[in-house]
């Protein structure tokens, strides 16, 4: 049952969202090879949907290498330093939000510029975990 759950958020969601984000059918989409995200039901709606979109090739255990498991970083351990906590979900979003927007945009060139030292990571690893 959840694989076809998994499949109804991809059908639902992520497919109208990469059919806007590319309309001639050269978009990207980088899954980070949870064992949900590749169960038989899921891998087949990707072969499915190539022409529109590429499922890029990615190794498995590897957050480091995606920039925003960073900026996620960044954003929880700023909601920690606040206080009061937030007293609900509304406050916990207008704070993230507020994060987000605040971002230094030479955090995002310093990830950016990291990238070339997260793959040379991975290959040293041969795919697996590394440490970044």
């Amino acid at each position: 049952m959840k694989s076809a759950n998994y499949l109804n958020i991809i059908a639902d969601q992520l497919h109208p969202y990469m059919a806007f984000a590319f309309p001639t059918g050269n978009g990207i989409f980088q899954q980070d090879n949870a064992p949900c995200h590749k169960v038989r039901i899921v891998l087949e709606w990707f072969e499915e949907h190539t022409d529109e979109f590429h499922l890029m090739s990615w190794p498995p255990n590897s957050p480091g290498l995606n920039p925003m498991e960073h900026i996620l970083d960044v954003t929880e351990l700023q909601l920690r330093a606040q206080t009061p906590p937030c007293p609900n979900i509304s406050t916990l979003r207008d704070r993230c939000l507020d994060i987000w927007y605040n971002l230094s945009p030479v955090m995002y060139q310093t990830l950016v510029a990291s990238m070339s030292r997260r793959v040379a990571s991975v290959l040293k690893a041969k795919g697996g975990p590394m440490l970044y």
